[in-house]
C-alpha cells in the first residue's frame, strides 16, 4: 500500500526535487559514467541503466536528452563516453510534461568557466567546495579569482612575507 501521493523515486539517485525548484542549479564533477541498478516503475523490477556518478552527490540516471548533451559537450565524435569523466557540468531543474502530467526534470549544461587571474586555468570544484565557493573565498582572501593551487601559492607567499616582516 502506498503512503504518499508523491511519485515513487529511487532513493539511490538524484532527482529534481533534491536540486530545488524550477531554475535551480548545481555544479557537479563527473566521477564516472557506467551502468547502475535502478528500479523501473513500469515493470516493477530492477534493471541496469546508464548513469553518471558525481563527486558531490548521488548518481543520476542518464536519459537520451542528457546523454546527447554530454556527447555534444565532451565527445562530439561520439567515440568515447569516458571523455566526460573529470569534467564539470551544471545540473538544472526544468518543468516538463511526461505524458499528460506536468512534472520536473534535470537537464545538463556546461558549467560556468571561471578562469584563474594568475595562471589562466579554469577554476575547478573540489570534493568539498563548488567553483562559486572557491571564487568567493579567493576574492575575499586574495582580492581576485584564483584556482585552488594559486590560492595556496598566495597563502604561502603571504605567510613568508609576514615571517620576514617580524
Amino acid at each position: 500500500m502506498i503512503d504518499t501521493w508523491e511519485k515513487i523515486i529511487d532513493p539511490n539517485f538524484i532527482n529534481a526535487e533534491l536540486i530545488g525548484p524550477v531554475g535551480a542549479e548545481r555544479v557537479v564533477t563527473i566521477k564516472d559514467i557506467d551502468y547502475a541498478e535502478a528500479f523501473n516503475q513500469k515493470t516493477n523490477s530492477k534493471e541496469q541503466r546508464q548513469s553518471l556518478f558525481f563527486n558531490e552527490c548521488k548518481p543520476m540516471i542518464l536519459n537520451k536528452t542528457n546523454s546527447k548533451k554530454l556527447r555534444e559537450l565532451f565527445d562530439p565524435e561520439g567515440k568515447d563516453p569516458r571523455k566526460c569523466v573529470g569534467q564539470q557540468i551544471t545540473l538544472y531543474v526544468i518543468s516538463c510534461k511526461v505524458g499528460k502530467v506536468q512534472t520536473t526534470g534535470i537537464r545538463i549544461k556546461e558549467a560556468s568557466q571561471e578562469k584563474c587571474a594568475d595562471c589562466g586555468q579554469t577554476i575547478k570544484a573540489t570534493s568539498t567546495k563548488t567553483v562559486a565557493e572557491l571564487v568567493d573565498i579567493s576574492i575575499r582572501n586574495c582580492g581576485r579569482k584564483l584556482c585552488l593551487a594559486c590560492m595556496q601559492k598566495e597563502a604561502a607567499k603571504r605567510s613568508k612575507e609576514a615571517t620576514n616582516n617580524e
